[in-house]
């Protein structure tokens, strides 16, 4: 026998080709051919799942680096949120009168709207009987006197942004610093000077005759604008005059110790 392509086929291929063909053909099942007949005329074989086609590779690569960059930003954000320090919070003073941010007086036993007021930056004026405590839990812990104006500073950040600035126009401002300062710098400035902080307990006093700065504990250095670094120890003060560019270096006023000594002690629960 010989096959549609001209050539010459076995004698068992051929049997089989026989076969095949005196076949009869197979009978559709009558429930998938009424099936079959009910979705054409309704339309319902519409609704089968599609095929969905596989983007172009290009449009992948553009999805892979959208999915990217997204996942970035996210990371980003979250790392932001987790880096900001807790922020200023005034505590209950035993004094009467205002604390006045940015212009706003606000009364000193309304806590809540201090703390909701005390923005980094916030320029503060004490008008009060008695000392305002403000705290940064774990980072720093400041105390104002009544008549001190400065100048807010952002608590440093957990892991970036660990330099804060504040300046003081005049007045006396008590610092100590908790646990979580370490590795951080606090540069405050007044008139006449520049003092930077690395973990301490000090006060900052600036008055008419010019800046004097008290170390508790710790170290700090004290910069006259226009003249030198000097080193502050534990039990030191540093005096620069008003208008001069040397510092003069003495043992630390007896009226601070007690003061300073008080405020360290109190803000150790809030401080490690």
């Amino acid at each position: 026998m010989i096959d549609r392509n001209g050539h010459a086929s076995e004698p068992n291929e051929a049997r089989v080709a026989e076969r095949i063909r005196n076949l009869s053909p197979p009978q559709a099942d009558p429930s998938f051919r009424e099936r079959l007949k009910h979705e054409f005329v309704s339309g319902s074989f519409a609704d089968r799942p599609r095929v969905v086609p596989i983007p172009p590779r290009r449009t992948r690569r553009r999805l892979r680096w959208a999915f990217g960059i997204a996942a970035a930003a996210a990371c980003v954000t979250v790392v932001a949120a987790l880096n900001q320090p807790p922020r200023w919070t005034a505590l209950p003073s035993a004094g009467t009168g205002h604390l006045v941010v940015n212009g706003t007086p606000v009364p000193i036993h309304e806590t809540a709207e201090l703390t909701r007021r005390l923005e980094p930056g916030a320029r503060v004026r004490l008008e009060c009987t008695a000392d305002l405590d403000l705290v940064s839990s774990g980072l720093i812990a400041m105390q104002l006197s009544p008549g001190t104006e400065l100048v807010l500073p952002s608590p440093p950040g957990r892991w970036f942004g660990r330099s804060a600035n504040a300046s003081i126009a005049r007045g006396l401002l008590r610092v100590t610093t908790g646990r979580r300062f370490s590795g951080a710098r606090l540069a405050i400035t007044t008139p006449e000077a520049m003092i930077r902080v690395a973990g301490t307990t000090l006060a900052v006093i600036a008055e008419p005759a010019g800046t004097c700065v008290c170390v508790l504990e710790g170290a700090a250095l004290v910069r006259p604008h226009r003249g030198e670094t000097t080193r502050i120890s534990s039990g030191s003060r540093c005096e620069v005059p008003r208008g001069a560019h040397r510092s003069a270096m003495g043992e630390m006023r007896g009226t601070e110790r007690p003061k300073l000594l008080d405020l360290r002690d109190r803000m150790r629960a809030v401080m490690n």
